[in-house]
């Protein structure tokens, strides 16, 4: 029996409830799958398995530098790592926006600072013409240290900013079509599986659970489907897994943020989900 470890947290010791769906399909295909809480896996423990999945570490962006040195960890592992260990250090923050653009990526405007460089911020806003904007660390997740102003209330928001660490911050403008709900495209192996639909709650904008938002099934056109398509063959094809989270914007979907390292992957939602996944990691590992 093919053995596959499950990469989780020490507050999800048994997987979160998707991941669960996830490994039962896995198991009906004749594999052991075991959940290893991150921080406690050596190199040599996973070597023990037929392959390494990364699945709920969502204490990461509390554990920032220990993170990345696990992300280079899995690098040197001699069995297969989903998604590739390179991969998952290229996205591991949100600096590869930029990049993502420059590839012909429609993605929302971008720009980033280091720590030493926010005093510009002002300036940047004001080229841009933004009535209002979201600053927000590079390597978060959840929205955590994430701040929507008015582009008047800058000063202030720069002089309450908490510090953390040498990590650079995004400028983004907030856009309002976020009221009516951030779509997240599920891929794998590059090919769409399924969608939903995350909406804030009454009077806030982020769309996370943790601040009141809800996620439900999403009936994506042909054409969400074939431009969140588009945005991951221009980003990261060859990946076992892959969340688009984009927002319809000016006449067409822009990425907000490429979620291949940890992201939720909603198989509650679609019921043929934790087949699919389950069928292409088999093919991945022959």
């Amino acid at each position: 029996m093919r053995a596959v470890a499950f990469l989780t947290s020490a507050d999800l010791p048994a997987l979160f409830e998707d991941d669960r769906l996830a490994a039962d399909a896995l198991r009906g295909r004749g594999f052991d799958v075991t959940p290893v809480v991150w921080t406690d896996a050596t190199g040599a423990a996973l070597e023990r398995f037929d392959a390494v999945v990364m699945r709920s570490p969502w204490d990461w962006f509390l554990r920032r530098p220990e993170f990345r040195a696990f992300l280079s960890l899995l690098r040197r592992v001699r069995v297969p790592v989903f998604n590739a260990s390179a991969v998952m250090l290229e996205f591991a923050d949100k600096t590869a926006l930029p990049r993502l653009a420059e590839r012909g990526a429609a993605v929302v405007p971008t720009e980033v600072f280091a720590p030493a460089e926010l005093p510009r911020v002002p300036e940047r806003l004001a080229a841009w013409g933004w009535p209002r904007a979201v600053l927000k660390p590079a390597f978060t997740a959840n929205a955590f240290g994430a701040q929507r102003f008015a582009a008047q209330d800058v000063g202030a928001v720069l002089a309450s900013l908490p510090l953390i660490d040498d990590e650079p911050w995004l400028l983004q403008p907030f856009l309002e079509e976020i009221a009516g709900g951030e779509r997240s495209f599920v891929f794998f192996d590059g090919r769409f599986s399924h969608a939903v639909v995350k909406r804030p709650r009454e009077g806030d904008w982020r769309v996370q659970v943790e601040h009141g938002g809800q996620a439900a099934p999403w009936d994506a056109t042909p054409a969400e489907v074939a431009e969140a398509t588009e945005l991951l063959r221009l980003a990261a094809p060859d990946t076992l897994y892959a969340r688009v989270d984009a927002v319809p914007w000016r006449g067409r979907l822009h990425l907000m943020e490429l979620e291949v390292v940890e992201p939720e992957l909603f198989f509650r939602f679609a019921p043929h989900a934790p087949s699919r996944f389950a069928d292409v990691l088999v093919r991945r590992l022959g």
